[in-house]
């Protein structure tokens, strides 16, 4: 190490939403926490993406611990409602299931917020914390692990030590790649297309999700601009006829979205730039190891569906804090071996939960098996019959499974 001034109690690498969350949460106490990331922050903070993403109850608890709840609202808009329907087309087809709010006793279940503003806002934060040192435009290139700290090599062959790495670095984390924890992929014939695009009839309160064979078209309302409304969209193809999407003269695309929507977005009049994503689902052996706990897509990535993956990347957030939070406050070591276990406790059945129901539900909408169509529309005709069943189902998407995290509470 050069010097005392390099070593850290926590290193975060990677400052998307899932590494700023975490440097937040942890901000909270005097910890010393360097957060690094390749891009500058202007970098950062500036995405092509144009989608909203539907934050959950607990998420949304999580941005009220840290004070920033209206920050989020005012750029957001409420979601009431969330109605599925059965697109595919085929013999038997499920009937249509509406999820309300309402039935949990809530206003709302979620706030769709710009992904765009979720980094900025989050961003914006950071100045506030003199316990955060943030190193942009650099990377972690070598990682050397010690029995008491971790020995960080960067880029620009600064040195620096941690007692504890979280890796939150995405789908080809170096963390969790030094760390050796191997992962098991799953990869699907699709593309997920992801963008914004404005229209003349408002959705109100409601995200429609249109199961068709090739997957998922999910309609999320953002809020209203003067003179029209704007929706933002994940939509699922395969790889081929998402490429061919992707190239269509803007007109076309919009008559498409206009056929497939049935009508109930009224004229699609201008779409923002599309991104796509090739659908994988991939999970770890382990989600700590060696003095390194990974969060977000660094741990684990899920099939667009459900809103599940930005709100269990929070979850990760949230619990990791809160067992290191109390391990320091317990002056006890924060990279230890019995961390690393509980944190992997913690995640085990929320991550491998989630990760099955949307590989399933991903998996049916794609099979022409019979007993496949049968099973999946038989379990959307007693969603739509059961109040107690869609609550039940309701309940379990917008909390981790297991124990909830006091920040989320």
């Amino acid at each position: 190490m050069n010097s005392s001034d390099n070593n850290y109690d926590i290193v975060i690498s990677g400052a998307g939403s899932i590494g700023l969350i975490s440097a937040l949460l942890l901000a909270q106490h005097n910890l010393n926490i360097a957060l690094i990331d390749p891009k500058p922050l202007d970098a950062i903070t500036k995405v092509d993406d144009t989608r909203n993403i539907a934050l959950m109850q607990s998420s949304l608890n999580l941005l009220k611990h840290l004070g920033i709840f209206d920050e989020f609202y005012k750029l957001s808009r409420p979601l009431e409602k969330l109605h599925i329907v059965d697109a595919t087309d085929r013999l038997l087809r499920a009937p249509e299931v509406e999820f309300t709010a309402q039935e949990l006793g809530i206003d709302y279940f979620a706030l769709n917020v710009p992904m765009g503003a979720i980094l900025k806002t989050l961003a914006a934060q950071l100045p506030k914390y003199k316990n955060i040192t943030c190193l942009f435009g650099t990377q972690i290139t070598a990682i050397k692990h010690q029995a008491a700290t971790l020995d960080l090599t960067l880029a620009d062959d600064t040195d620096i030590g941690s007692k504890l790495l979280i890796g939150a670095d995405g789908r080809n984390s170096f963390a969790r790649q030094s760390a050796g924890i191997q992962t098991t992929t799953k990869k699907y014939p699709q593309v997920a297309l992801g963008f914004a695009f404005k229209h003349s009839r408002d959705l109100g309160n409601k995200s429609v999700e249109f199961h068709r064979k090739n997957g998922p078209f999910t309609l999320i309302p953002m809020q209203n601009i003067k003179g029209g409304s704007q929706t933002s969209l994940v939509w699922s193809e395969t790889a081929e006829k998402a490429d061919q999407i992707k190239n269509l003269p803007k007109d076309e695309l919009a008559e498409l979205i206009e056929k497939i929507t049935q009508g109930i977005v009224g004229k699609v009049t201008e779409i923002g730039y599309i991104a796509a994503f090739p659908l994988t689902n991939i999970n770890c052996e382990t989600y700590a190891k060696t003095r390194t706990i990974l969060v977000g897509e660094a741990a684990h990535i899920l099939p667009p569906i459900g809103a599940q993956g930005m709100n269990l990347g929070f979850q990760d957030a949230a619990i990791a804090a809160e067992l290191v939070i109390d391990a320091y406050n317990m002056n006890a070591d924060i990279g230890s071996d019995d961390i690393m276990q509980k944190y992997n406790q913690q995640r085990k059945l929320d991550i491998h939960a989630r990760g099955k129901a949307t590989d399933m539900l991903n998996v049916s909408l794609m099979s022409n098996l019979l007993p496949m169509q049968m099973a999946r529309g038989l379990g959307l005709f007693a969603l739509q019959k059961s109040a107690n069943l869609r609550t039940n189902i309701m309940k379990k998407a917008l909390s981790p499974l297991g124990v909830t995290p006091k920040s989320m509470l």
